[in-house]
């Protein structure tokens, strides 16, 4: 098989493969995750929270990833969280996004 051909045939799978993980999500989670994000550019947390955690339920996993750095952080209508946190960053990482290692807020007892 030539280079492009090869290259054109790893695109098409790539694509094909986001295609059945997508179709598993409700088209509703979708559009509530960017109804989130447009509420939380406008200063609205507590909307943006509800809309993002509608989208996360139906498991949406970018917005299980929001929720989960929500409750990490917290905001002017969520208190911080650490388990929910915990827990949400889990079923994000099943669904597929990239999230970091989780870091101990203990501090190690272990000298290097």
């Amino acid at each position: 098989m030539n280079k492009l051909l090869l290259k054109v045939v790893t695109i098409l799978l790539a694509m094909s493969t986001w295609q059945v993980i997508y179709a598993q999500v409700p088209a509703g989670a979708v559009q509530r995750h960017a109804d989130g994000l447009l509420l939380e550019r406008k200063g609205n947390d507590k909307a943006a929270f509800v809309a993002f955690l509608e989208a996360a339920e139906s498991g949406y996993a970018p917005a299980q990833l929001r929720v989960a750095e929500i409750y990490d952080s917290g905001n002017t209508a969520v208190e911080r969280d650490y388990s929910e946190s915990i827990r949400w960053y889990q079923l994000a990482r099943e669904g597929g996004e990239q999230v970091p290692p989780q870091i101990s807020p203990i501090p190690s007892t272990t000298r290097p």
